[in-house]
């Protein structure tokens, strides 16, 4: 059973190696990627919503010691404000320029930029996630299947959204298959950890983790999908990637 729900984990991982693979069938990548941004915007919405709090309010509820209220709300802020010094060190994105070449390479590292922060916390969330899984398929290996699916369907659009992004900058090839091979093994090796240390995570370390990766992923969907999602509303691309979106946390919904 533990090597079961061990390898339950790679599940996740073949759906991110399926979504960085989608965009070499589709030649119009600047129409894919604003389809993926806000397909992926909705997607990380449900995650946040339907997952994320959830999980974080039932490993610390705040009802039970008004503490574990206050260390959410604490970790919840690092993790947004992690994102938000990893700026210093990413290209800047601004979109005030008036020669049309430096407009094209600005907003290809606007896409970057994106990819990279989603790849760091996606990488973090993925290796709780992955115990999680790997949890769960020790109690119940059907439950734990169901999990590892619809996590995987979180993880697809997201692939396609992080590969396209990164890809803009062709010098940065090297980092970024480091940062795929993370991506796809993240599950994994979070499973892995806790199977060699044959013990549970403290929860307290795991509430806070978590707490961090909400952070990440609301600076994420707020300050930088949202603004380029609303820059291109008017688009079908992406008014057809938050119907998609909303089609498929509703079946998400129903797993």
């Amino acid at each position: 059973m533990n090597y079961l729900a061990l390898l339950l984990t790679i599940i996740v991982g073949i759906f991110f190696l399926l979504g960085m693979l989608i965009p070499s069938f589709f030649q119009n990548k600047e129409k894919l990627i604003l389809f993926t941004t806000s397909f992926s915007l909705i997607i990380m919405l449900f995650l946040m919503l339907g997952d994320l709090i959830p999980e974080i309010l039932e490993i610390l509820n705040p009802q039970e010691n008004n503490r574990y209220g206050l260390i959410i709300l604490i970790f919840f802020i690092l993790g947004f404000l992690l994102l938000k010094v990893l700026d210093f060190f990413i290209p800047e994105h601004k979109h005030e320029h008036k020669e049309k070449n430096d407009k094209i390479i600005e907003h290809q590292n606007h896409f970057y930029h994106i990819g990279f922060i989603t790849s760091i916390s996606l990488i973090i969330h993925n290796l709780l996630e992955g115990i999680s899984i790997y949890i769960t398929g020790l109690n119940n290996i059907r439950a734990g299947l169901l999990m590892a699916l619809s996590v995987g369907c979180h993880n697809l659009p997201l692939g396609i959204e992080i590969f396209i992004s990164m890809s803009f900058k062709k010098e940065s090839r090297k980092s970024n298959k480091l940062v795929y091979f993370l991506l796809i093994s993240s599950s994994f090796v979070g499973a892995l950890f806790l199977f060699f240390l044959d013990k549970e995570i403290n929860f307290y370390i795991e509430g806070i983790l978590l707490s961090i990766t909400l952070g990440m992923l609301f600076y994420i969907s707020f300050c930088e999908l949202l603004p380029e999602i609303y820059k291109n509303k008017s688009k079908k691309e992406t008014k057809l990637g938050i119907l998609c979106g909303l089609l498929l946390a509703f079946v998400l919904s129903r797993l």
